[in-house]
C-alpha cells in the first residue's frame, strides 16, 4: 500500500461540517440519551425503553432531541417487532470517550519503579503518567517510549498493575499503526524507515527508527525496528512458545531476557536490515526493508 494513491472515483462519502455535528452534543438531554444507549452499547432500545432511561418528563421534548441525534449519533431501525434505536459508529465513539474520560478526566501518578533496566545503558527505567501520556523512561540515558493513554482508565488498575496496563495499551496502539490505521482519526498511515541500526542524530548510535504518518490528520508516531519486529504476529507466537508475553512489558524488557537479540544491516541503499531473536535453541529473524516494511519472517533451530 506504500506510495499508492487512493482512487479519486470513490463514491458514497458524505462529510458534515464538524461544528454542526459537535453542536448536537451541546445539550444535556442529548448527552443523556447517548449515555442511556451506551449503558449497553450493543443493545437496540425501543422508544419507550429509551425514554424510561432518560430523566425527562416531557415525551415531546425527548422526541425532539432524539430526532436531532438520529442520522449522526443514533440510528433508527425499522425491523418490525425488533425496531428501535441504536448507536451509530460515531455515537459509539462519543460514548466510548465518555467512559474513557477523554474529555472529562485528568490524572497524574507518582513515578513507579517496576524494576526494569534500560537495554541501552543498564540504567533504571521509571514509569510515569501525566497530561494524558504514559512514559517508560530511563533515568540515566533518557531512552524509552511515550504515548497517549486514556485518563479515565487509570483508576481501573492498582498502582502495581499500571506498568503492564500501559505496556498492553502501547502494544495495541502500534498494532493499529502496523495495520495501516491512525490511532487518532483511523486515517490511512504511510510508513518510512528514518535510519538503520546505529544511525540517527547525535553522537551516540541509535536503534533503527520507523516513522508512521497519517495522510489525513498529519499525526506522526515513531517506533524502533526492534519493537516493530517484536510485535509481528510470528515473533509474538515464537516468544509465547518460549514463555514470553510481548505485550506485558516494554519490548526492551523482553529482549534483555532472551538468549540473544541483535540487529544486522544488509544494505544501506536501499536500506535493509534484520532483527534476530534467539531463545531456547531457536532463532526467529525478521527482515525489514525500505518504507519500514517487514519482508520476511523465518524460524529455525540453532545448530550447536
Amino acid at each position: 500500500m506504500d506510495g499508492e494513491q487512493p482512487d479519486d472515483t470513490t463514491e458514497g462519502v458524505d462529510e458534515r461540517p464538524p461544528d454542526d455535528v459537535f453542536g448536537l452534543l451541546g445539550n444535556e438531554v442529548r448527552v443523556d440519551i447517548l449515555r442511556a444507549l451506551g449503558m449497553r452499547p450493543d443493545d437496540r432500545l425501543s422508544f419507550s425503553a429509551l425514554f424510561d432511561r432518560v430523566d425527562i418528563a416531557d415525551s415531546g421534548n425527548f422526541n425532539y432531541h432524539l430526532d436531532r441525534l438520529c442520522g449522526v449519533f443514533v440510528r433508527k431501525t425499522d425491523d418490525g417487532d425488533d425496531s428501535g434505536y441504536e448507536l451509530t459508529h460515531a455515537g459509539r465513539e462519543v460514548v466510548g470517550a465518555m467512559y474513557a474520560g477523554t474529555y472529562t478526566t485528568n490524572a497524574t501518578i507518582d513515578p513507579i519503579r517496576p524494576g526494569w533496566n534500560c537495554l541501552l545503558c543498564d540504567g533504571e527505567m521509571v514509569v510515569r503518567y501525566a497530561d494524558e501520556r504514559a512514559e517508560f523512561r530511563c533515568v540515566d540515558c533518557d531512552g524509552g517510549a511515550e504515548f497517549s493513554f486514556p485518563p479515565g482508565n487509570i483508576d481501573q488498575y492498582d498502582r502495581a498493575e499500571l506498568p503492564t496496563a500501559f505496556a498492553r495499551w502501547y502494544h495495541q496502539t502500534f498494532g493499529s499503526l502496523f495495520d495501516g490505521f491512525c490511532q487518532l482519526c483511523s486515517g490511512r498511515v504511510e510508513r518510512d524507515l528514518l535510519w538503520l541500526p546505529g544511525g540517527g542524530p547525535g553522537e551516540d548510535p541509535k536503534p533503527s527508527m520507523a516513522e508512521f504518518e497519517c495522510g489525513r490528520c498529519g499525526s506522526v508516531a515513531h517506533v524502533s525496528g526492534g519493537t516493530m519486529a517484536t510485535f509481528h504476529p510470528v515473533v509474538e507466537g515464537f516468544l509465547a512458545e518460549h514463555g514470553f508475553d510481548a505485550s506485558a512489558r516494554h519490548p526492551s524488557q523482553v529482549w534483555a531476557d532472551l538468549d540473544g537479540f541483535r540487529a544486522e544491516i544488509h544494505s544501506e541503499e536501499p536500506p535493509r536490515f534484520s532483527v534476530v531473536f534467539e531463545v531456547g535453541g531457536e532463532r526467529a529473524t525478521v527482515e525489514v526493508g525500505p518504507h519500514a516494511s517487514v519482508e520476511a519472517v523465518t524460524r529455525e533451530s540453532i545448530e550447536e
